[in-house]
């Protein structure tokens, strides 16, 4: 039982360092430590009577409101991606707009006249 109780609190610690990675932008390295720590997880809850989950219990809410923080930091990181994204598009929209009013014409649209002369 104290093995397991350990294996929370070392995946309680690769949360929070997910977290912290996740702030920081690295989702490579936040990708890997989930990995860790739901491999943590499984082995520690693998198997468990009733009774003995109730005796990790606050570690298991403890890693519970873990996992909502690290949620939530993943979806505002990726709504920060999205709009990220949405105004790059939006500006590639204008950019090819100047760059068809200056007179450069994309070359789908050339090819689609006919020469007459040759």
């Amino acid at each position: 039982m104290a093995s397991r109780a350990h294996m929370l609190d070392e995946a309680i610690s690769i949360g929070q360092k997910e977290l912290h990675s996740l702030q920081a932008g690295d989702v490579f390295e936040a990708e890997r430590l989930a990995r860790s720590r739901e491999r943590l997880l499984d082995e520690a809850v693998n198997g468990l009577s009733g009774e003995h989950l109730k005796q990790l219990a606050d570690k298991l809410v403890e890693m519970k409101s873990l996992h909502d923080r690290i949620t939530g930091e993943a979806r505002s990181l990726r709504q920060s991606l999205k709009q990220d994204l949405g105004s790059m598009k939006r500006q590639n929209r204008r950019i090819a707009g100047y760059s068809f009013g200056a007179g450069n014409m994309p070359r789908l649209a050339k090819e689609r006249f006919v020469n007459k002369k040759g």
